[in-house]
Parts: structure tokens; C-alpha cells; sequence
């Protein structure tokens, strides 16, 4: 006498998050416009510098959201962001980069001294995704993103490397940021969405060429 088993459900295949595409030259140019936005914060360049740029408009054809990190010998100096492309790609690198030297309310505005010290990155989010299953998080490549009851909160994928978390730590953290309670993460109630970036920058002061 035989028997028959039934036959295992194949596991869920998780639709990963788009990575934005962000052309070398594109990224070139808007970490030109994040550099002015910084001499404009520190008062070394005036606000009509971010008015004509100069050189070509960069323009993406699919990205969801800005992040400028600025870091002095490798400890953070400033971090905001945009969520939502309401206006151009090179209007929000502007916004995003004053931003962060003068109103991230962690720190000191950053002042003009300071700047050949700078290192500024520019992250471009792709649009995010929801995330059925926390198991597939993918810690230093995914982003990750929560809302319930009216608030929210996001941690860039670089902040699992930087702090050597695993899905779980991330989750709690980015929990906590939302002024939830670190374990809201396995709510239902709580929406949970990853995201990708690609992160590029440099010295915020621009290095003369070598010849």
C-alpha cells in the first residue's frame, strides 16, 4: 500500500523594491548643486548661486525621495531628507542639502570653518514597497519605513551597517523613531515598506583637479 503526501507550497517570493537609476553624470551634477547648498547654508556663497547653477538640469525618470548626510571624521553632522518628489531633482538636492546644515535640531547649524571638514552623500530613494514578510529584509541593502496612527519614520539602509543591526534592531529602531514602541514593528496595524537608494558624494568642498 502506498501513500501520498501533499505536495509543499512553494515559499512566497518577495517583490524586491526598485533601485533607482541615477546616470554618473547626473550624479555628478547634483552633487555639484548639494555643494553649493552647502556654501549657500555657511554664508560663503549667495542664495542666487542655487538660482543659475550653471551647466545642464539633471532629471531622473523614476526616484521617490532625497536624503543628504553630512559627516565630519566619520561621525554624523546632519541628516535630513524629503519624502515625496514634489519638485525637480535638483531643487530637492538643494532644499534637502540646506537643510541639513542649518535644521537638523541634533546639531549645531554647521558654519563655514567647518566645511573643508565636511563630507557630504546624497541618497536618491527608489519607491517603495510593502513588506509582507519581515524574514526577507535585507539588512545594509534595504531601507525600511513605518506608519501607523498618523505617524512615521525611515532609516536609510546604511544605518544597519553603521550600527551592525540585523532585521529585527532595524525594525525596533525605526519603531522607536516613529515614537512607537520598539516591538509595533509586528503590528498589523503598523505598515511596514522597504525601499533602495543609491548613495553617492564627497568632500564638500571640492578638491582642485591634479595635472
Amino acid at each position: 500500500m502506498t501513500t501520498t503526501t501533499r505536495d509543499a507550497q512553494p515559499p512566497r517570493q518577495r517583490r524586491a523594491p526598485a533601485t533607482p537609476t541615477v546616470p554618473a553624470r547626473a550624479q555628478r551634477a547634483l552633487l555639484a548643486i548639494a555643494r553649493t547648498a552647502l556654501r549657500v547654508a555657511t554664508g560663503i556663497a549667495s542664495p542666487l548661486a542655487l538660482a543659475s547653477p550653471g551647466g545642464e538640469e539633471p532629471t531622473l525618470e523614476r526616484w521617490d525621495s532625497v536624503f543628504v548626510t553630512l559627516t565630519e571624521a566619520g561621525e554624523l553632522r546632519g541628516c535630513m531628507g524629503t519624502l515625496g518628489p514634489d519638485r525637480p531633482i535638483g531643487e530637492t538636492v538643494a532644499l534637502t542639502a540646506l537643510t541639513a546644515a542649518r535644521r537638523d535640531p541634533r546639531f549645531a547649524p554647521v558654519d563655514a570653518d567647518e566645511l573643508p571638514l565636511i563630507h557630504v552623500d546624497v541618497s536618491i530613494l527608489g519607491p517603495p514597497t510593502e513588506l509582507d514578510d519581515a524574514a526577507t529584509f535585507v539588512p545594509g541593502v534595504d531601507g525600511v519605513i513605518v506608519e501607523r496612527g498618523g505617524r512615521r519614520a525611515l532609516l536609510l539602509p546604511e544605518v544597519a551597517i553603521d550600527h551592525g543591526w540585523d532585521g529585527p534592531r532595524m525594525f525596533e529602531a525605526v519603531s522607536r523613531k516613529a515614537g512607537l514602541p520598539g516591538d509595533a514593528w509586528r503590528d498589523g496595524q503598523t505598515r511596514r515598506l522597504v525601499f533602495r537608494t543609491v548613495r553617492f558624494g564627497g568632500p564638500a568642498v571640492e578638491l582642485p583637479a591634479e595635472r
